[in-house]
């Protein structure tokens, strides 16, 4: 394939440009039909795989939401105790047995015998402390790549640190300005490096919950529509500008469940968020490889063998 830089082809203007009428005549060497479909059939694997991937990593999510809203907003499994049922799925069986077997009344209408009900404020620390000095390069994640549907971000670019929320692997991270709140831009931090402090928009809500609650504990409470359309509720300033104070969340409530349902939650769950991620993980390689791929592939540099297609 033959490639043109924009002088070669400008139209003559102070400013270089050009037009169709510059670039219809330019000749361009291209692959013949039986390689187009060898190059097309190689990248439409990947592109399936990728699909594939995302799909996984997303049906994976949904049931980890699912299940932390049976838990711990419907408590789905005290119900079914207190209907007289003698277990519950995917809830261990000692679990089971040791829930409660009635509801109490409480601020946030019946919630189960003995689970307190509490601010998140006391069970999930806001904006936990981290240490990044100023100008040193870390992993910034921008406003824009923050997921709206799944945990896993676009991606993260090296950048000196200026100002910004601070967050390491296990926080949580929300925004919490329109209409990024409304979108639902909200991201589980588990993509960083042991140790690594990562940073991004002053307009993050960072959430770390207190052990021995899981870590995605905060990340799929943040996913629940009880959490946003509080935080959605709370938000204030001028339109187009408005935001969620960080001092409205301790006005959320939340029932506090034993030690023992929420160490029972997390080893169900977090083997799901690794499965998800590494999904995420393997698509974003894909990506890169597939991107690498093509205009090499299309001007000749690299030749797809034809048992790889067959």
């Amino acid at each position: 394939m033959i490639h043109y830089q924009l002088g070669q082809i400008d139209d003559g203007s102070p400013i270089p440009s050009t037009t169709r009428a510059a670039v219809y005549p330019r000749e361009l060497n291209v692959p013949n039909l039986e390689e187009q479909k060898n190059i097309s059939s190689v990248l439409s694997s990947m592109d399936e795989k990728i699909n594939c991937n995302t799909k996984t990593a997303k049906s994976i999510e949904w049931m980890a939401r699912t299940i932390f809203h049976s838990w711990f907003i419907d408590f789905e499994p005290v119900k079914a105790k207190v209907a007289g049922a003698t277990s519950f799925p995917l809830m261990p069986q000692a679990i089971f047995d040791a829930l409660p077997e009635v509801f109490e009344e409480s601020r946030i209408g019946l919630v189960p015998e003995e689970w307190a009900v509490k601010p998140i404020t006391e069970l999930i620390e806001i904006n936990p402390s981290r240490s990044l000095r100023k100008n040193e390069v870390a992993p910034h994640l921008d406003m824009k790549n923050m997921p709206t549907d799944g945990h896993y971000p676009d991606k993260l670019i090296m950048r000196p640190f200026g100002s910004g929320a601070k967050f390491s692997n296990g926080d949580t991270l929300v925004a919490r300005i329109t209409p990024c709140l409304e979108n639902g831009k909200t991201a589980f931090v588990n993509f960083l490096n042991q140790g690594q402090v990562a940073w991004g928009s002053t307009e993050y809500i960072v959430m770390r919950p207190h052990e021995p609650i899981p870590a995605i504990f905060a990340y799929l409470l943040a996913r629940t529509d009880e959490f946003r359309q509080f935080a959605i509720q709370s938000m204030t300033g001028t339109s187009g500008r408005q935001r969620v104070p960080f001092s409205a969340l301790s006005h959320f409530l939340i029932a506090e469940p034993p030690n023992d349902v929420l160490e029972a939650f997390g080893d169900l769950v977090n083997p799901m968020v690794e499965r998800s991620t590494a999904s995420y993980v393997e698509s974003r390689k894909l990506a890169e490889i597939r991107d690498y791929l093509l205009p090499r592939l299309f001007s000749g540099e690299l030749r797809v063998a034809t048992e790889s297609v067959e």
